[in-house]
């Protein structure tokens, strides 16, 4: 959502906020005051008084994420911390982009209840990943202009870029509203082409990074179905291969006129052209915390402080979808939920009393109309991540709804979540000789130690001076849940078993395991030689690396003779001795030990000295 059209809207709630307090109805503004922190109200700690449900034994699935907006920061923290067993990442709502060079900060502004070092601290302690929002904060066609020049495109490029990592964030979400509500429609053939090239170039610039790119747009629909309303101008199928999630701003359906705020036919047709044109994973569908309370009949004359803003075409008054329940209760009516829809509605009446232009008493009676998503709706919604395997659900905002829906979310995702794999080697320490096949094997079963059958494995080695990990061999597990491999091996290596996370399970990882090999030893000596004449023995090393020793039996022990390393080019090294006295010596070699391989020794043998 355009931070444009975000204001406004709280400036609207505002408004309806302060005429309905006489009502005791504080709970239709939207987006409450934030707390102003100052040296005499120090910030309080975040707490939640919506704590969640306790956690099952299966872990929840990571569906949920959403906004924190600059205004709503304390509350939208405090619920991202209450529920981080579904939530795997989050968006604050503070940049905007305001030249090809400049990205205005809109949180410091805003006197936020938590600073910014807070909230980042807040949520990564969490293990929560930070991608802020940034929106198009430029004039009519200013961005398009852009992004249309190389030069300044790249520049757009280099200073979101800089904005991520110099801050460390996890990546970035584009929230860049101008094209489909201010640039005009006219003007989206030329836009396309140029904002999926940006795209295309920002992605790779942030992949360098090892960042992430979140786009958030409005709905779009198969250009060859016959559903209007599309925003063509966003290019799905052209961005796919760059992004990393599709954020589908499946709200604000109804705006001028009461109705639904995202019907499920609607947002469902928008999903399906979705996963056509990308992988299901990376789409995350939209639901809004927010409800919308429309004029749509006056009855008497209405005073003058409220005649502007209550009569039927009026903006719509937005309210927490929290307070939907009590809000109708309070008129009392009671919320009808429309299962087509997929959202609760209600109608009441309201009298407004005061004075007209000319000071004289006057009245009015407004019918009034409000839509919202409940409990109910979330649900109808998360079927969708099942139905299609897609990301999950992404809330505007997320300090608003109720306890009892984002409750149902978390229920649900448990019963979606995926099981949890237990990898493990049956030998984790092993040794080898030099250029022998050695078996790896590896064990995977659920947490009930039910074996894993047809899983997909991945074995990785490493040797010691590397730091990434480097694929050995691809295989399935049997149906004892085991999958093994064998492997010649020319050196001393660490190894792993990994499985990749699929919709089923989550990834895996088993321990570190080593291999330690002995290196090829061979000896060619005389069986007998004379006193004062050369004695030659010679050692091989295979492979053609290491330090020899020849030994000699003296008493009980070994008595070191002459010590050398072999040559790079045979493996070989030449001893060389002088026998003194007649009779038999015993010999021995050995090799010694290396950061790559074992240490070892050869068997004894004797020369007859005559």
């Amino acid at each position: 959502m355009s931070s444009v059209r975000k204001v406004r809207r709280y400036l609207g709630a505002l408004l309806i906020f302060v005429l309905l307090i006489p009502m005791g109805i504080e709970a239709h503004a939207a987006n409450p005051a934030p707390t102003v922190v100052s040296p005499t109200n120090p910030t309080p700690a975040v707490t939640n008084s919506a704590t969640a449900i306790s956690s099952g034994n299966k872990p929840a699935r990571k569906i949920y994420t959403g906004w924190i907006p600059y205004y709503s920061v304390r509350s939208g923290v405090a619920r991202v911390i209450a529920y981080k067993e579904m939530i795997g990442e989050v968006s604050p709502f503070w940049y905007s982009l305001t030249s090809s060079k400049t990205i205005k900060n809109q949180f410091t502004s805003a006197n936020p209840s938590l600073k910014m070092a807070e909230q980042v601290q807040l949520l990564r302690s969490q293990g929560i990943k930070i991608l802020p929002a940034i929106t198009d904060g430029t004039k009519k066609l200013v961005l398009y202009g852009y992004l249309a020049k190389d030069s300044t495109r790249k520049e757009v490029v280099s200073t979101i870029t800089k904005l991520v990592v110099t801050n460390n964030f996890d990546g970035i979400d584009l929230d860049l509203e101008g094209f489909a509500f201010v640039d005009g429609s006219s003007s989206w053939n030329k836009t396309k082409p140029v904002w999926t090239l940006f795209v295309s170039e920002l992605s790779a610039s942030l992949r360098a990074n090892d960042k992430l790119l979140s786009v958030t747009t409005p709905v779009l629909f198969d250009p060859k179905g016959s559903r209007r309303g599309s925003y063509f101008v966003y290019d799905w199928p052209g961005i796919a291969p760059y992004i990393d999630r599709l954020r589908i701003m499946s709200y604000d359906f109804s705006v001028g006129k009461p109705g639904p705020i995202g019907p499920l036919d609607w947002t469902e047709a928008a999903i399906k052209y979705a996963v056509s044109v990308m992988p299901a994973s990376k789409v995350w569908v939209g639901i809004p915390g927010y409800g919308r309370d429309w004029v749509t009949k006056i009855d008497g004359t209405c005073p003058k402080n409220v005649a502007s803003l209550i009569k039927p075409g009026a903006r719509a008054a937005v309210f927490d979808a929290a307070k939907g329940a009590a809000l109708a209760l309070s008129y009392g009516t009671t919320p009808v939920y429309d299962a087509a829809r997929g959202e609760a509605s209600f109608k009441y009446q309201k009298t407004y009393n005061g004075v007209n232009a000319a000071g004289e008493p006057v009245s009015c009676t407004a019918s009034r109309t409000a839509w919202f998503q409940d409990k109910r709706a979330y649900l109808a919604r998360a079927e969708f991540v099942t139905k299609y395997r897609i990301g999950g659900l992404v809330q505007w905002t997320l300090s608003q709804a109720s306890t009892d829906a984002i409750n149902g979310i978390l229920e649900f995702a448990r019963t979606i979540g995926p099981d949890v794999v237990v990898a493990t080697l049956k030998e984790s320490e092993l040794a080898t000789d030099y250029g022998a096949t050695q078996r790896i094997i590896a064990l995977f079963s659920l947490k009930d130690k039910s074996p894993i059958e047809n899983l997909d494995v991945i074995f990785q080695f490493r040797r010691k001076n590397d730091e990434a990990w480097s694929d050995l061999s691809t295989t399935k597990t049997l149906k004892d849940g085991s999958a093994e491999i064998d492997l010649v091996v020319g050196g001393a290596l660490t190894f792993r078993a990994i499985t990749t996370e699929s919709w089923e399970r989550m990834a895996s990882e088993s321990e570190v395991g080593s291999i330690k090999v002995t290196r090829s030893l061979t000896v060619q000596a005389p069986t007998y030689s004379r006193v004062g004449q050369p004695l030659e023995i010679l050692a091989q090393v295979a492979p053609r690396e290491g330090v020899v020793t020849l030994q000699v039996k003296a008493g009980s022990g070994w008595r070191n003779l002459d010590t050398g390393s072999v040559s790079e080019l045979n493996g070989g090294y030449l001893f060389l001795i002088y026998p003194k006295d007649r009779g038999f010596m015993t010999f021995r070699v050995t090799v010694a030990a290396s950061e790559k391989y074992n240490g070892s020794q050869g068997e004894p043998f004797a020369v007859l000295i005559r």
